[in-house]
C-alpha cells in the first residue's frame, strides 16, 4: 500500500461539521461510539449495510479499543486509466471516512500538531503492507463542533479524513483489494492514539 498525508486548512478547503445533517438527501450524523447495540445503529448507514468490510471497519474503529469515532463515510467504484495510478489498473474501488477524537481525548480536538502527528504515523503504519495494490491518504481538516445542538455556535477543532482506494483489472478485483485494505486499516486505527498514550503503552509493554 502506498500511503501519505496532507494538511488542508485554507479558506476554500473542505471542513467537517459535527453533528451534520443533509436535509435534501435525508441523511444525518449517526453517533456509533458507545451505541448499544452498535449493529442496530450501523443499519442506518447504507454504506455499512451494503458492504460488510465497511461494517467491520466501523465496528472496530468505534470500539473502546480506539481513540477515535467516525463522523461520515462514502464509497465509490469506477473505471480508471492505467496511466493514472501506480498499479496500471483499469478499475478502482474507494472510500472515505471522517474521524474525530473520542473520549477521553475529546478535549484535544483543537490540537493541530496532534492531528498532524497521528496522520503521519497512520500513513507509516499503512505502508507496512507492501504487497497490497491500494493507496491511502489521510487529510487533516478543520472541524466545527456544534455546541448544545445549536448549529450557529461551534467550537473549532480538527478531524482526519481517511481515503482508501483499491485497484485491479476488474471491478471485483479492485473491490477485493479495497476490502483487504479496510481490514488492515481497521487494525491500524485501533493502534493509533495521541503520542503520549502510545509512549505510555510502550513503556508498560
Amino acid at each position: 500500500m502506498d500511503a501519505d498525508f496532507s494538511i488542508e486548512l485554507g479558506p476554500d478547503a473542505a471542513a467537517l461539521e459535527l453533528p451534520w445533517r443533509d436535509d435534501e438527501g435525508g441523511m444525518q450524523y449517526v453517533e456509533l461510539r458507545g451505541a448499544t447495540p452498535i449493529e442496530q445503529c450501523i443499519e442506518a448507514i447504507c454504506e455499512a449495510r451494503d458492504f460488510p468490510s465497511m461494517h467491520r471497519f466501523l465496528v472496530a474503529v468505534n470500539s473502546e479499543l480506539s481513540a477515535w469515532q467516525t463522523a461520515k463515510c462514502d464509497l465509490w467504484y469506477a473505471a480508471c486509466s492505467p496511466d493514472e495510478n501506480l498499479y496500471g489498473a483499469g478499475c478502482e474501488h474507494g472510500s472515505y471516512v471522517d474521524f474525530v477524537l473520542a473520549q477521553p481525548f475529546a478535549q484535544r480536538r483543537n490540537e493541530l500538531e496532534l492531528h498532524v502527528d497521528c496522520a503521519r504515523r497512520l500513513a507509516q503504519m499503512l505502508e507496512e503492507d507492501e504487497n497490497l495494490q491500494a493507496t491511502a491518504e489521510i487529510v487533516v481538516r478543520r472541524c466545527y463542533f456544534h455546541t448544545k445542538g445549536d448549529m450557529e455556535e461551534s467550537d473549532e477543532g480538527y478531524c482526519l479524513t481517511f481515503f482508501l482506494t483499491g485497484y485491479g483489472s476488474s471491478a471485483e478485483e479492485a473491490a477485493g483489494r479495497w476490502e483487504q485494505g479496510m481490514d488492515f486499516a481497521a487494525h491500524c486505527w485501533t493502534r493509533l492514539g495521541p503520542a503520549e498514550e502510545s509512549a505510555q503503552e510502550e513503556e508498560l509493554g
